[in-house]
């Protein structure tokens, strides 16, 4: 490489590891606890070791872009709206979130197997140390080998695979990568990426001759850039299926309330984010501060968890609601934080979140009409109905 060209690519790598180090992780430790408890010197090494960790943030990040559009500009200061765009440090977004997941996986790789996420000690003169030499050699998938001596098998796995880490939405499945063959790799090629799901890699290690076929994801979730990738919902474990089953045991939860005096629906216009595809957790900011609605939300104290999973939701989920139940901003609150508390976190986004299952909420949606549940419920009604709505059939699929 000529040294121009060396130059050029030095400074691209140290503003990139400057901003990932600096605003990056200060956006992260407002939007996910386990960041903002971390020491800034070593947040983003530490971020990068762990995946779990690592992929919750690409969440806070997908669900909350608009706390880091002072970060996604072009050299003219002006906010690029695609991901390929090239930023001002002289990459795109798609090129800055490949580098953070081939550094994540190289990690993992290394440290299953390996022993350890450091690389191993050659002799290498005038190499450069430390997380700024590491993400350098990521930010291009080519790069020269400076050092000598065997590669370990952590190297040969992340040689096989480092074309194909690409994605955020890779992230959670590195735990399974890792398990795999590098020829395997190899001979499947770009096809990996049709992959997306953990039992899908599983399923091809268990008959890597004949590589079963994909679980096919809904394409109009996979957008480029500015938002999650979709994984296919799993079996929830309250089950909504069985309508006479489920029926029995919703049909005696009524709510007895009197009638609206006014229309006070949440307006979608204010609810949704810009590109209409999810509910904007920002705007339930004033109605998590009211004590009426903090006090029958669970895990009200932690304002910034609960802001998150509102973020989750996707923008079809808030207009069946506003829609067929009339739910003012605070109700919606309640009830989708209610039925996180009752599902968990994975199913509630399985759930509610993008692309969701959309049947399922029509039929929570069914038994809350049925229950005369609406604008007029108190919060309080409206938390012990999905309680009870989800203890009920619980009880009913045993």
């Amino acid at each position: 490489m000529p040294d121009n060209q060396s130059r050029d690519h030095l400074n691209v790598v140290r503003k990139i590891t400057a901003t990932l180090q600096g605003p990056v992780v200060a956006a992260l430790a407002e939007l996910v606890p386990e960041v903002r408890a971390l020491p800034r010197r070593t947040a983003l090494d530490t971020i990068l070791d762990d995946v779990d960790l690592l992929n919750r943030c690409f969440m806070a990040f997908r669900t909350n872009t608009d706390q880091f559009r002072h970060l996604l500009v072009d050299r003219h200061k002006v906010t690029v709206e695609d991901a390929d765009a090239l930023l001002e440090c002289g990459r795109s977004l798609d090129d800055v979130i490949a580098m953070v997941v081939r550094t994540a996986a190289k990690r993992h790789f290394r440290l299953r197997l390996d022993g350890s996420t450091k690389p191993r000690k050659r002799k290498a003169p005038n190499s450069r140390r430390g997380l700024f030499a590491k993400l350098r050699s990521l930010v291009t998938r080519h790069h020269p080998r400076t050092t000598s001596g065997p590669l370990t098998q952590g190297e040969i796995l992340y040689n096989a695979f480092q074309e194909y880490l690409l994605h955020d939405w890779q992230v959670p499945i590195i735990p399974e990568y890792v398990q795999m063959n590098p020829g395997m790799v190899r001979r499947l090629g770009e096809r990996l990426l049709e992959y997306r799901l953990p039992e899908d890699i599983r399923r091809l290690r268990s008959d890597p001759d004949n590589p079963p076929p994909p679980t096919p994801v809904v394409s109009d979730a996979q957008t480029s850039g500015f938002q999650v990738a979709p994984t296919a919902p799993a079996p929830l474990p309250v089950s909504v299926t069985g309508s006479e089953r489920v029926s029995d045991g919703m049909a005696r939860i009524e709510i007895n309330r009197p009638s609206a005096d006014k229309d006070e629906r949440a307006r979608l216009s204010e609810i949704l984010t810009p590109d209409g595809k999810r509910l904007q957790a920002k705007a339930f900011a004033n109605a998590l501060l009211d004590p009426k609605v903090r006090e029958v939300i669970p895990n009200a104290a932690n304002a910034i968890s609960v802001t998150g999973k509102l973020g989750i939701v996707s923008a079809s989920v808030g207009k069946k609601l506003v829609g067929d139940l009339a739910l003012r901003v605070d109700q919606l609150a309640v009830f989708l934080m209610s039925a996180n508390a009752a599902l968990g976190d994975e199913n509630f986004e399985k759930a509610f979140g993008v692309p969701g299952r959309p049947e399922y909420v029509a039929k929570i949606v069914q038994r809350a009409q049925a229950a005369n549940l609406g604008q007029a419920s108190t919060n309080r009604q409206i938390a012990d109905f999905i309680t009870r709505l989800f203890a009920a059939a619980a009880q009913k699929t045993g």
